[in-house]
């Protein structure tokens, strides 16, 4: 298990993979997960066989790792490192939380973060803000950006600053981006926001 300072996501990087390959990834396997538990709905990946998984980010500041092997047909298993990022990623499990760098202390100066939530196909997302306080209610300097989407078509595009809580979004697809940034002075405690999906 995978901890770092909450409001963080964790980065996992693979150096060396190589396990017994089954078509199910049944007998040697990693499994990713979300946090502590091995729910289901936390699970990120399961990977055997010798190719290498894809760069993951957890949605929360807790991952776990569960390597199983059986019996039979040993390799030479696998490698990864992992650090922490101040902010961003793709996230893709069914559920997690979305901070500003730092939350609840100020975020920092300079900061820029994009989070692409992905749901499975044909499910929407929906994002809730829990807490929200920005500089000014100017949107030139500190800001939140939600686009239904992967991209920032400006049609797409809602930004929020200030104090006000944005309000509760549903994508029309299953994808939505989050982008924050702040400028080079004043900040303020941040945001705190829930997603999860569903069909």
């Amino acid at each position: 298990m995978i901890v770092v300072s909450e409001g963080s996501t964790i980065q996992l990087t693979f150096q060396e993979f190589k396990l017994e390959y089954h078509d199910a990834c049944e007998y040697d396997y990693v499994r990713i997960y979300n946090g502590a538990s091995r729910d289901e709905g936390n699970l990120i990946g399961t990977f055997c066989g010798s190719q290498t998984p894809p760069n993951l980010t957890s949605s929360w500041h807790v991952l776990s790792v569960i390597f199983h092997s059986d019996k039979h047909v040993g390799s030479s298993g696998f490698s990864a490192t992992y650090r922490k990022d101040i902010c961003g990623g793709v996230l893709t499990s069914l559920s997690g939380v979305i901070t500003s760098p730092d939350y609840p202390d100020n975020y920092p100066n300079n900061a820029e973060c994009h989070w692409l939530i992905r749901a499975a196909p044909h499910s929407t997302i929906r994002l809730q803000f829990t807490d929200f306080q920005l500089e000014s209610q100017e949107c030139n300097f500190d800001y939140v950006a939600v686009s239904d989407g992967s991209g920032q078509e400006e049609e797409q595009v809602r930004h929020y600053c200030g104090t006000t809580k944005p309000p509760d979004t549903t994508s029309s697809s299953n994808q939505l981006l989050v982008v924050f940034k702040s400028d080079f002075n004043i900040g303020g405690r941040g945001f705190k926001a829930y997603f999860s999906s569903g069909r």
